[in-house]
């Protein structure tokens, strides 16, 4: 089938006959050359993927036939994912709902929460001017890996974001019963993410989640009673508050010391909503 693809000649371009006077150069495809391309264009392919397409005339032949034909598995596996490239420097959210695992011991009430946690999420990002529909996002279970798309301002995703989401949660709360309280917990950092088949992976991954299962915060926010509790991690609070600028409240933070598995006494800041981060005493 190579030789045969490598052996076609060159098609001629068809030109008008004498005495049609139409724009000058304008090719005339008559229906002989038109066969003719198609055939062409069929051997070719043929030639390059090794498919056929049984003895038949093409008219005969259905549309499901024709696109496994004429489907090319390279473009299907360079289909573009959430990230423009498969290695991308962005901001990471992660959220994770407080006592999941000791609330909800059958399906129907996890599926609530679940579903409740997205919707606030969709909510707060609404009201924070983030797009939520076009943010890349993957299922925890009892949570959510949350990435910005490239080009969004960090400080956006700090005190904006957990200001907005904390109202809302506060006013769900409010009206409901004990079943369907929700809590939750955010990590925020940034870094190099890397994307494969399986979803997004990279050290700045790591230890974003390793600053949301921190002992430290999880003892920070029951000390609270909050609805929310953010943490964030040293760099992100640097580049994005202190250099940054913005509307982040640099009084909103306090620092608080993560251990959590391979991470050790890492600094990390602490915020909690109205003001009730500056109770708490150092950790």
């Amino acid at each position: 089938m190579t030789m045969l693809r490598d052996a076609a000649p060159p098609l001629p371009l068809p030109m008008r006959p004498p005495g049609d006077h139409g724009r000058p150069g304008e090719p005339r495809w008559s229906s002989t050359d038109t066969t003719v391309l198609a055939m062409s264009l069929f051997t070719t392919w043929a030639a390059r993927t090794g498919r056929v397409l049984r003895n038949a005339p093409i008219s005969e032949l259905t549309p499901a036939e024709l696109i496994e034909f004429w489907a090319d598995d390279q473009l299907e596996d360079m289909r573009p994912g959430p990230f423009s490239a498969f290695r991308a420097r962005t901001t990471l959210i992660a959220v994770d709902v407080v006592g999941f695992g000791r609330r909800c011991r059958d399906t129907a009430s996890q599926r609530r929460v679940r579903r409740e946690m997205y919707e606030r999420l969709g909510e707060a990002f609404a009201v924070a001017g983030l797009p939520w529909r076009d943010w890349p996002r993957e299922d925890r279970g009892d949570g959510a890996l949350i990435v910005a798309p490239a080009g969004v301002d960090p400080v956006h995703c700090l005190d904006r974001l957990a200001h907005h989401l904390a109202v809302i949660l506060r006013r769900h709360n409010r009206f409901a019963g004990d079943a369907a309280l929700l809590r939750l917990r955010m990590a925020v950092h940034h870094g190099y993410v890397e994307r494969d088949a399986y979803g997004v992976f990279s050290p700045a991954t790591m230890h974003l989640f390793r600053l949301l299962e921190a002992r430290s915060f999880k003892d920070a926010l029951q000390a609270a009673g909050t609805d929310l509790g953010v943490i964030t991690s040293d760099t992100l609070y640097t580049e994005a508050v202190l250099r940054g600028g913005g509307p982040a409240t640099l009084s909103g933070y306090r620092p608080l010391q993560v251990s959590c598995k391979e991470v050790r006494r890492a600094k990390s800041w602490l915020w909690l909503p109205s003001g009730l981060v500056t109770g708490l005493e150092d950790r």
